[in-house]
C-alpha cells in the first residue's frame, strides 16, 4: 500500500529536505578556506524552510540556501554550536536575505550568531534597520566566520561585535574574502562596516568595503570602516581594499569612549595587533583619516598603501599617551602624525606618493609604476611579514618597497 502524505507534511519536506551526504567543500580560489565538514546538511528554498532548519539544527550542521530571494520576517537567531549556512551554489549574489530597508524595517538584526563556531558564507545579507550580522558574545558566541558574502545596506553596523560585562566575549573571529558596502550611504553617522567591542583575534582581511559614510547632508561623516576597541586584543586587518569611505581603520578609539570595556581595562582602548597590507582611497574632499591607533597599545601598521586626498593634513595617526605602535614601510601621500602624546617607532615610511605612482589608482590598481622609484627599496626588512598583498615575496629587489605591493619587472 503506498503511504500517505498530509500535504503540510509534504510541503515540509520539500522546503526542508535532509541531504544524506555532507555537502561539498570547495577551496576558495584566493586564500584556500573551506567550509567546515559538515555532520548532516539540510538544503532550504525559502524563508520558512530557513526558520524551521534554524531552530531544529544540530550541533554541525549545514544549511545550504538554494539560490533565491529570502524575505526576512524576523531575526534568523543561531543558538547551537558548530552550524553553517550558506549559498548552495557558492555564488553569493545568487542567494540574498532581505529585509524591508535601512529605516522602515522591523526586522532589527538579519542574523544574530548568538553560540560558538557559527559559519555563514556565499550568501548577501541586506536591507535591515539595525545589524546585518551581530556576533554576541554576551550569548555565548565566538569562532564566528563569514566568508565569501555580500553585506549591505544596514542602518547602523553591517556586522557588529558585543558583550554585556558578564566576562563572555565575542573572540576570535574571520570575516574574509567578502564585500561591505552601502548602496549610497548610511541613514546617520552611527556606522561602521565592522564594529567590534572588546573581542580578542578577530581577522578582518581579504575583504573590499565601499561607500562606509553618513549622509551627505551631514558632510558623509561617520565611524571608522573597521573598528575595534574598548579592550580589544590582537586584532589583524589584512589585505583589504577600503573605497570612498569616511574613516578607514581604528585601533581604538580612546579611553573612556565606550560604557563598558573587556576586562573592566581603562589603561588602553586595544592591545597589540596589527594592519597591514591594506589599500585605502578616498579622492574626495570629505574623506578623513585612513589609519587611527588611538590609546592603542603596541600596535604594529605596516606596508599600507593610502592615497587620501581630503582636507586631513595626515595619513597616519597615533594618538593619546597610552597608544604606542610601530609603523613601518607604509606608502602614502601625507606624513604619519604623532597626536596628543601618541608614541611610535617609525621606519621606511615613505609620504608625498600620488596618483601617477601607480598603474591606475582611480581604477583601483595600486600596483607601483617603474617611476615610482621612491617607494622601490625604501622599506626595513619585517622578518614575519614575508608576502605583500598578492601573497608574493616581500623582498624583490636590495629590500622591501613601501606600500602594499611589491614592484617587480616585468618579463
Amino acid at each position: 500500500m503506498r503511504a500517505f502524505l498530509h500535504p503540510l507534511v509534504a510541503g515540509v519536506l520539500a522546503a526542508l529536505f535532509v541531504l544524506q551526504t555532507a555537502a561539498p567543500e570547495v577551496a576558495c580560489a584566493r586564500c584556500g578556506w573551506r567550509p567546515p565538514v559538515s555532520v548532516r546538511a539540510v538544503a532550504v528554498r525559502d524563508t520558512a524552510g530557513l526558520e524551521r532548519a534554524v531552530e531544529s539544527a544540530r550541533p554541525g550542521d549545514t544549511i545550504l540556501l538554494a539560490d533565491g530571494q529570502y524575505a526576512l520576517t524576523r531575526t534568523i537567531d543561531i543558538r547551537v554550536p558548530n552550524v553553517t549556512i550558506r549559498g548552495r551554489s557558492g555564488l553569493r549574489e545568487r542567494v540574498e536575505l532581505h529585509g524591508n530597508g535601512m529605516t522602515r524595517d522591523q526586522v532589527g538584526v538579519a542574523f544574530s550568531i548568538s553560540s560558538a563556531g557559527v559559519t555563514l558564507a556565499d550568501l548577501t545579507v541586506r536591507d535591515v534597520a539595525y545589524h546585518a550580522i551581530q556576533v554576541r558574545g554576551e550569548q555565548g558566541a565566538s569562532n564566528f566566520t563569514l566568508h565569501n558574502a555580500r553585506i549591505l545596506d544596514a542602518g547602523q553596523q553591517l556586522v557588529k561585535g558585543s558583550f554585556a560585562g558578564d566576562g563572555r566575549y565575542a573572540d576570535d573571529a574571520l570575516l574574509a574574502c567578502s564585500e561591505f558596502s552601502y548602496t549610497t550611504s548610511a541613514p546617520s553617522d552611527y556606522t561602521n562596516a565592522v564594529g567590534a567591542l572588546g573581542v580578542k583575534g578577530w581577522t578582518v582581511r581579504d575583504n573590499r568595503f565601499l561607500r562606509i559614510r553618513g549622509p551627505e547632508s551631514g558632510g558623509w561623516r561617520a565611524g571608522p570602516t573597521i573598528l575595534l576597541w574598548a579592550g580589544s586584543i590582537d586584532s589583524l586587518v589584512e589585505r583589504n581594499v577600503i573605497v570612498d569611505s569616511f574613516r578607514g581603520i581604528a585601533l581604538g578609539l580612546g579611553i573612556g569612549g565606550a560604557t563598558a570595556t573587556r576586562d573592566m581595562t581603562m589603561s588602553y582602548d586595544h592591545l597589540r595587533g596589527a594592519v597591514r597590507h591594506n589599500v585605502i582611497q578616498n579622492f574626495h574632499a570629505w574623506a578623513d583619516e585612513a589609519i587611527e591607533v588611538n590609546a592603542g597599545r603596541d600596535a604594529r601598521i605596516e606596508h599600507n598603501t593610502v592615497l587620501v586626498e581630503g582636507s586631513i593634513p595626515w595619513s597616519i595617526a597615533v594618538r593619546y599617551p597610552s597608544s604606542s605602535a610601530q609603523v613601518r614601510n607604509n606608502l602614502t601621500n601625507r606624513p604619519v602624525f604623532l597626536r596628543d602624546g601618541g608614541r611610535a617607532g617609525l621606519a621606511g615610511n615613505i609620504d608625498g606618493a600620488n596618483r601617477q605612482w601607480f598603474i591606475d589608482a582611480p581604477g583601483g590598481d595600486f600596483h607601483l609604476v617603474p617611476g615610482a622609484a621612491r617607494a622601490r627599496d625604501s622599506g626595513v626588512v619585517i622578518a614575519d611579514v614575508p608576502l605583500d598583498f598578492d601573497r608574493l615575496p616581500r623582498v624583490a629587489g636590495r629590500a622591501p618597497d613601501a606600500g602594499a605591493f611589491e614592484w617587480r619587472p616585468v618579463r
